[in-house]
């Protein structure tokens, strides 16, 4: 009688060794770094995705093949090219598909050079001059076809100022055109375990213009398939509230500013009035990442940037797929 309790003991062990019943030998390793064997030559494909959702109404909506191919590597890290294809316009708000189809056209086929460092950061915007040089040449050949037709002349006498506005500054030249890059490549360079959140304090651009905002990111493993060698990846950051509303009342004032100095009173008092009665404003983004474990490169990407005002809500979705 005393061998049945032992031989329970041993067939429940054998039973608890079973994958369908104990721990998954597919766990994967407690932790590794995304960071990239980058060599001259290398390239990747994928479909790229973007689409802005404001009150639950589509903004715009369009696809594009996007080309990745490192041109160099040295000891500072490498020059990646970055081009997108001839984009598919899927849903676009009737005011806004001539800015977006001029958008899409002034970067399609458009080589873009980013500079990422030794861990597969990115750094900068190697060819900023030349982006600027580029968008500024084909906005001129938009507002003259504008202008030259009835119907669109109204966009180029109000908006093509303010268009034109965004590339006089390097910073804001830089941001618009590293936004989509900074997501696809965003969970390179870092060591991540498997109870180790990756928690750092950063800033958000700021969508209402001016300073960036303070923000707090967290990474976090979601699951490991060492077979598949892949990891799913989740990301949130979430903008400070006192630094958001600050920025957003801000921007108020200097609209207030502006409104008194052209000698608009009335506008002026009304842009006040609004700016009072200003709701909470909050910033947040979320992600999911699916990585090689082996090459630190992303398989597939969806990124949520969402700015609430209020009840109102505006969500900018980007997604990535390799292939």
């Amino acid at each position: 009688m005393t061998d049945v309790p032992m031989k329970r003991r041993g067939l429940l062990g054998l039973i608890a060794a079973l994958p369908i019943f104990g721990r998954l030998p597919d766990a994967g390793p407690p932790s590794f770094e995304l960071v990239p064997d980058l060599r001259a030559g290398q390239q990747w494909r994928f479909a790229f995705e973007r689409k802005v959702v404001r009150g639950g109404a589509v903004m715009h909506w369009y696809r594009s093949p996007l080309q990745l191919r490192v041109l160099e590597t040295d000891a500072d890290g490498a020059l990646l090219e970055w081009t997108e294809g001839a984009q598919t316009i899927v849903d676009a708000h009737p005011s806004r598909r001539p800015l977006l189809e001029m958008g899409l056209a002034t970067m399609r086929d458009m080589p873009v050079l980013l500079r990422i460092d030794t861990r597969g950061r990115l750094d900068s915007l190697a060819n900023l001059d030349t982006v600027r040089r580029h968008c500024l040449g084909w906005l001129d050949q938009m507002e003259a076809q504008w202008r030259a037709r009835p119907e669109t002349a109204a966009i180029a006498e109000q908006m093509v100022p303010a268009m034109r506005a965004a590339y006089v500054s390097d910073a804001m030249v830089a941001a618009s055109t590293l936004k989509e890059p900074a997501i696809l490549l965003g969970a390179m360079g870092r060591r991540f375990g498997a109870d180790e959140p990756v928690q750092f304090r950063t800033a958000l651009s700021n969508p209402l213009g001016g300073d960036p905002i303070a923000a707090i990111a967290r990474f976090a493993i979601r699951d490991v398939r060492r077979r598949a060698g892949q990891a799913d990846l989740g990301w949130l950051m979430v903008s400070d509230p006192v630094a958001t509303d600050d920025a957003a009342r801000d921007v108020a004032a200097q609209a207030v500013a502006l409104a008194a100095r052209a000698a608009a009173p009335d506008k002026a008092q009304a842009l006040a009035d609004a700016a009072a009665a200003l709701p909470p404003v909050t910033l947040e983004e979320r992600g999911d990442f699916v990585v090689d474990t082996a090459t630190a490169w992303p398989v597939r990407v969806t990124h949520a940037r969402t700015v609430r005002a209020g009840a109102i809500a505006q969500v900018e979705e980007t997604r990535f797929s390799l292939g």
